[in-house]
């Protein structure tokens, strides 16, 4: 038995982790829930949405998976940083200046976001719908930041919220078909499906 064929997939837990841990930020920069919120986003961006990433990612690697590993790879540090910064250290700069280092942050991770997107064009149609919003999201979060603009932040929060209720989706179906032993949720594979994420 080689190395990936010993690992069950991991995938759906950290999806299930980064469509948790979006929404709870969706809702909250959708000024659905009192700015002291924030308390409660902190805890999910360093725990579930970063930690459980990072263990995933590794075991993405092990299962010889590098999609799956660099994006959870990227996006879990993500919510660390943003958690992090949150906490720590973004009473550090200069208030006139919070906004466009909000801008930078959100910004250079929109970068990558357009790489897994690229890569993303041979998996499903689902993964490839929820990158492109988490695209638009931080695109649109990120000039509002800049901007300091309350419509666009918003925008973003909704537009995260929907990416995350995507997420939730994949996570279940790839989860549900595996445990029933067909599809029972489609997401619209494109070519035939590699048998380690088959798994």
């Amino acid at each position: 038995m080689s190395a990936n064929e010993s690992f069950a997939n991991p995938a759906p837990w950290a999806i299930f982790a980064f469509a948790t841990t979006s929404f709870v930020l969706g809702f909250y920069n959708a000024h659905l829930i009192n700015a002291t919120a924030i308390g409660i986003v902190i805890p999910f961006a360093l725990i579930f949405g970063g930690l459980v990433q990072m263990i995933v990612a590794v075991l993405e690697i092990a299962r010889g998976s590098g999609f799956t590993a660099a994006v959870f790879g990227t996006f879990g540090p993500l919510w660390i940083i943003y958690g992090l910064f949150a906490q720590f250290y973004a009473k550090m700069v200069a208030p006139a200046h919070l906004g466009v280092t909000e801008e930078l942050f959100l910004l250079v991770f929109a970068v990558l976001t357009f790489f897994f997107l690229i890569a993303s064009l041979r998996t499903d149609w689902v993964i490839i719908t929820i990158l492109v919003l988490i695209l638009a999201a931080l695109i649109i979060l990120g000039i509002g930041a800049g901007g300091n603009d309350v419509k666009l932040t918003e925008a973003g929060g909704w537009i995260t919220m929907a990416f995350a209720v995507l997420a939730w989706y994949h996570a279940a179906a790839a989860l549900i078909n595996n445990t029933w032993g067909r599809q029972v949720f489609p997401v619209g594979h494109i070519g035939p499906l590699p048998p380690k994420q088959a798994k």
